[in-house]
């Protein structure tokens, strides 16, 4: 089997893009592609999944080894080198079979089980097919190579619970391919430990790991003229979220996201206090202008949480304009906790206070589900109150604010780039799907921050309505009088 492996050329009988052809050549540990629809990710991932096992091969890897004495008794013996390709389903990982039946020589094949998703390679070399439907089902020995097809579909638990320690035992290396689906886990804890691609992730952000290679490309990347012709189409007839999700292959546009405006180029801004006691800030837009904002007040939103985490928006207000400035997000932490002295310990009411004394709210809208708790932040002097929980009209509110007004070529609601988890879920937040139609209703899920931060800026807004109204009652009564 060593000297079939050392005669085999991956690139025989095919006809690579350019795009493919790098990550052939590249020798780097843990291979990440993020495509586009049809750009050839799945094909070339067979490809290297399969080189790579051939170079495990031929390094001698799994060596000395001590075959069974006696192999039809032994069903399922160890294996010498054992690699998984996972997918989101069995359904999907069917595609990964297809391919690498493609791939792998019918001289290197000692038993191809479909039903049972397993092949032994001749030299006692196994591959194994696996569902990423319940992570916890992914526990097994450890495991020399993994490929991950469709990553951004699977649970985060896939990779950090279980595979990452199955390759950890061996020093084993990893193959991804993928179209986005948002900025999910995929994005923040796989794409960004490598170098930067142009795919919707501030530049910043990677970690430039010398075992992480990013590979990225379009869909318009694949030359194939007949499939060129059907992704043109596409660009042609697709709304534009889809076009940019589907063809080019970027994180930040998803379907069915709930603020299809919020776009983190934009919004998401570096804000650093100059003088707390006068509301006195600088702020730090995308482009690199500067500018000094004074707050007139601030305002915060409150949703409640303990599995769920509980979370507190501080919002800083101009004339027209909203800042998300400061968040508090936490796990299983009482509302309220105190000695036997009556003094507060740690817990929800301390951390509120604390906050509040550096940005005096005039009001915390709160979810009005728990009015216990509200009454208890109310007992501490923190100013509490019910807020109206209006889904649909509150939705609509943030979104006016995300959006870029002709005007002035500028939004009205700006983020903090600090706040880490009021970004990753604004970018997930997603309507629900049914049968392929998206429904009104958001999933209930990355929702806290958003909850939040729909209760401060929609009943600010109603506030501000209803204090309009009552200066039209005084107008018309002053003129009643005249």
């Amino acid at each position: 089997m060593t000297n079939l492996a050392l005669e085999l050329d991956p690139f025989d009988g095919w006809t690579p893009h350019d795009k493919q052809i790098e990550v052939m050549e590249c020798d780097a540990r843990n291979v990440v592609m993020n495509c586009g629809r049809r750009g050839g990710k799945t094909n070339v991932g067979a490809r290297k999944f399969f080189d790579n096992i051939l170079a495990d091969i031929e390094a001698g890897k799994g060596l000395p080894y001590k075959p069974p004495l006696n192999l039809k008794k032994v069903k399922k013996p160890k294996p010498r080198l054992e690699y998984w390709c996972v997918a989101p389903d069995y359904n999907m990982s069917e595609i990964q079979q297809e391919e690498l039946s493609q791939v792998i020589p019918e001289d290197m094949i000692d038993t191809w089980n479909a039903s049972g998703n397993f092949v032994w390679l001749k030299g006692y070399v196994l591959i194994r097919f696996k569902s990423a439907e319940n992570p916890k089902k992914l526990v097994g020995r450890g495991l020399n190579g993994v490929w991950l097809d469709e990553a951004s579909k699977m649970k985060p638990e896939t990779w950090s619970g279980y595979l990452a320690y199955a390759l950890a035992d061996k020093g084993g290396w990893s193959i991804w391919t993928t179209t986005p689906e948002g900025i999910n886990w995929f994005a923040e804890e796989i794409v960004l430990r490598g170098q930067f691609i142009d795919a919707g992730l501030e530049e910043d952000r990677y970690q430039n790991d010398p075992d992480w290679r990013n590979f990225y490309w379009t869909s318009k990347d694949n030359p194939i003229p007949e499939l060129q012709k059907n992704i043109q189409r596409m660009i042609e007839t697709y709304p534009e979220r889809y076009v940019k999700r589907e063809i080019y292959a970027k994180f930040n546009v998803f379907h069915g996201q709930v603020y299809e405006e919020f776009d983190r180029s934009i919004h998401c801004v570096d804000i650093q206090p100059i003088d707390l006691a006068r509301r006195l800030f600088r702020v730090t837009f995308p482009r690199g202008e500067e500018r000094e904002v004074t707050f007139k007040r601030y305002i915060g939103g409150m949703d409640h949480g303990w599995n769920d985490p509980a979370v507190l928006l501080v919002v800083g207000c101009t004339d027209e304009d909203y800042f998300l400035i400061e968040e508090s997000y936490c796990h299983q932490t009482n509302v309220l906790v105190v000695d036997d002295k009556g003094n507060l310990e740690d817990c929800l009411v301390r951390r509120y206070l604390e906050l509040n004394k550096k940005y005096p709210m005039e009001v915390i809208w709160a979810d009005p589900s728990e009015p216990g708790d509200i009454s208890t932040y109310r007992r501490y002097k923190l100013p509490v109150k019910p807020a109206e929980n209006a889904i649909g009209p509150g939705i609509r509110r943030v979104s006016s604010l995300y959006k870029v007004k002709e005007s002035s070529g500028r939004p009205n609601l700006y983020v903090a780039r600090s706040l880490v988890h009021t970004i990753k879920e604004t970018g997930n937040y997603k309507y629900k799907e049914q049968k392929g139609v998206t429904l009104e209703e958001p999933v209930d899920k990355d929702n806290h921050t958003q909850d939040a931060k729909r209760y401060a800026l929609y009943n600010d807004w109603l506030m501000v309505q209803l204090s309009q109204k009552r200066e039209e009652r005084r107008q018309k009564a002053r003129g009643g009088w005249i």
